[in-house]
């Protein structure tokens, strides 16, 4: 994934016109205008926020440097690049999606969700919040994380893990995880990348208008369809036990034919439904928590129901009322487009456009001509049509530009072809369409500045991104003795409190854990872990789950270093069971536990290095009248 660094442009009509055009630095022969750093600058502040000298001199300094790599760049010849050209033409294209509607685009969107809806993502999420006007430098600092912890990440245990220490999301204290979810239930770029993300794999950081973020596929699965169900619900708020055990009486009621609606307004806690008999709405992925579905996706026969079934708000006896699969593409077609629609995702409507366009750029036309046109033309193939005098005759002008007989001709296929007037007319509409939408391409910079401003943006941005992957990143990654040798002199950055290493225990049935607590650990045990879950019978290692984690004393409620002896068993604040192996003491962390974080720390510093050398080999030249202009007006 490409960070492209765009700006969102502002009108600013309490500038003067001559404060605007002012030149506010150059760098060589290279000129920064006023206009261009306000429109930079704006992301950052709000509109009724007043400009200091200060933050905008100390913001031109950080723009000057993203200009000198830009310049770099292309120095480097990466703007001729076949790839970099064909990368840019792509998000040219995504831009100018507003102003176009294709048919044959919309049916492809709406066949290409269809076909995500048939698949079903259980995933976890890193997420580093980030404005959508965030600065470049702090988009690259969140990125270049990312991007570097990415690398670091071997498994689902690493990645909630991580996920639990830099996760800015809810989710953060359950390691990232999300459920879960099908095509429309998230935003569509987070959507793209965890469908086109692997089983058991971490994806490119994606941006979305909430930040940074990496997604971890945990999981892939055809689409289970919908179910309509009612349940009986026993709230866990008078103790697990006691609702289990109503739970249970209330099913022995049933099973001795006790009628299900009766026993819902008696006994069922949930206040919404139990007047209904339990009706729940039809629901899929995400409509109703997962827990609860996947006990009712079990049942196969309208009105069967379940034993009692836990899930994470209490106990529930679910009946099958109903349940859909997955309805075809023809039936959900219509449902598809309004939720498009709904989440912005849409295109606009042709016609709508086109009207609106040629409103804007004069389009002028006489229906009688292009009538008497058509006839003359009927049954004539180009050729003939191109030596006579109708081919100069004008279908229509539109932006002051006209459009001959000739050039509609010209751009049919086949030159011997001999073509109806009512051939003719259908390949008019489609000349007309793409003559207006070629005029509205080629005057779009100077008729909507920030639309030029953003064009600039893109190209300068991914510009950015391939030398910042020569000069910083990749040299980063590849130089490991670099890496060494920052962190060796950089190692009280990392200091670390007291920690304990530990043999967890997590998703743990109870009389499992019950038998391995009161497992005496041999010595050696201590020091090979292994060798003590050798010794665990086939039942208890799938019942139980094991990891070797290194936990601060403070996430240990029940530990006195005085006290506690290896081979302990202790409780972390996560109510995970402890083996405890050994103290480790404070100071620095080993690099191999932060080698991400030690990484982007080092690129950082490589940058700065970088820009040091750029700046001494340019010539910048910073106009502080101009700067002090734009702050009076």
């Amino acid at each position: 994934m490409r960070v492209v660094f765009t700006c969102f442009l502002l009108a600013f009509p309490f500038f003067s016109l001559k404060a605007q055009q002012s030149i506010v630095a150059t760098v060589d022969d290279e000129a920064i205008s006023a206009q261009e750093l306000l429109y930079a600058f704006n992301k950052n502040r709000s509109k009724a926020q007043s400009i200091a000298y200060d933050s905008l001199y100390n913001y031109l300094q950080q723009y000057i440097n993203f200009k000198l790599k830009v310049r770099a760049a292309r120095n480097a010849g990466l703007d001729t690049a076949t790839a970099f050209q064909e990368e840019l033409k792509g998000y040219i294209a995504q831009v100018r999606k507003p102003y176009l509607d294709n048919p044959e685009a919309e049916e492809a969107l709406l066949k290409e969700t269809y076909r995500r809806m048939q698949t079903e993502i259980n995933a976890a999420h890193i997420l580093l919040k980030l404005s959508p006007t965030a600065s470049p430098a702090d988009t690259l600092k969140a990125y270049t994380f990312l991007d570097s912890l990415r690398n670091t990440i071997g498994s689902a245990a690493e990645f909630q893990e991580m996920a639990r220490r830099f996760s800015e999301d809810g989710s953060a204290p359950t390691g990232g995880q999300l459920g879960w979810f099908g095509a429309m239930h998230m935003v569509a770029p987070f959507e793209d990348a965890a469908y086109a993300t692997e089983k058991g794999k971490v994806s490119n950081v994606v941006r979305s208008n909430f930040g940074y973020h990496l997604v971890y596929v945990n999981d892939k699965r055809p689409n289970r369809g919908r179910v309509k169900t009612s349940h009986l619900f026993f709230s866990k708020q008078r103790g697990s036990e006691a609702a289990k055990s109503r739970a249970e009486s209330i099913y022995d009621s049933l099973k001795n034919g006790a009628d299900w609606n009766v026993m819902a307004r008696k006994y069922s806690d949930d206040q919404g439904t139990k007047f209904e008999g339990g009706k729940l709405p039809w629901a899929g992925s995400r409509q109703l928590p997962d827990d609860y579905l996947d006990i009712a996706f079990e049942l196969n026969t309208p009105g069967e129901w379940t034993t009692p079934q836990e899930t994470q708000f209490g106990w529930h006896i679910v009946r099958l009322d109903d349940k859909q699969p997955l309805e075809p593409y023809e039936v959900k077609k219509g449902e598809i487009s309004v939720l498009l629609k709904r989440m912005g995702r849409s295109v606009l409507e042709e016609d709508k456009l086109l009207k609106k366009l040629k409103k804007a750029s004069n389009f002028t036309q006489s229906k009688d001509s292009l009538e008497i046109i058509f006839n003359q033309i009927s049954g004539l193939d180009k050729e003939q049509i191109l030596s006579t005098e109708v081919a100069n005759k004008l279908l229509f002008t539109h932006g002051g530009r006209p459009a001959t007989v000739a050039r509609f001709v010209d751009q049919l296929p086949g030159f011997n072809v001999r073509y109806t007037k009512d051939q003719f007319i259908e390949s008019y509409f489609r000349f007309e369409k793409n003559f207006i939408i070629a005029h509205e391409d080629s005057i779009a910079p100077t008729k909507y500045p920030e639309y030029g401003f953003l064009l600039k943006e893109y190209e300068e941005g991914l510009l950015l991104f391939e030398i910042m992957q020569q000069k910083v990143w990749n040299k980063a990654v590849g130089d490991s003795l670099g890496l060494e040798a920052y962190y060796q002199k950089h190692k009280k950055k990392y200091n670390i409190d007291e920690r304990v290493q530990c043999l967890i225990i997590s998703n743990y049935e109870a009389s499992a854990l019950q038998h391995i607590l009161s497992k005496k650990v041999p010595e050696e045990a201590l020091k090979n872990p292994e060798e003590f879950l050798s010794q665990l019978t086939e039942s208890e290692t799938e019942a139980l789950k094991f990891a070797k984690r290194n936990l601060l004393v403070s996430e240990l409620s029940n530990f006195d270093p005085a006290k506690n002896q290896p081979g302990d068993w202790l409780i972390s604040e996560q109510n995970n069971a402890c083996l405890y192996l050994k103290l480790l003491p404070a100071g620095p962390q080993p690099l191999n536990e932060i080698k991400g974080l030690v990484m982007s720390d080092y690129q950082e510093q490589l940058d700065k290095e970088w820009v040091k050398k750029l700046r001494q080999n340019a010539k910048v030249k910073i106009n502080k009248q101009a700067l002090k202009a734009l702050v009076k007006y």
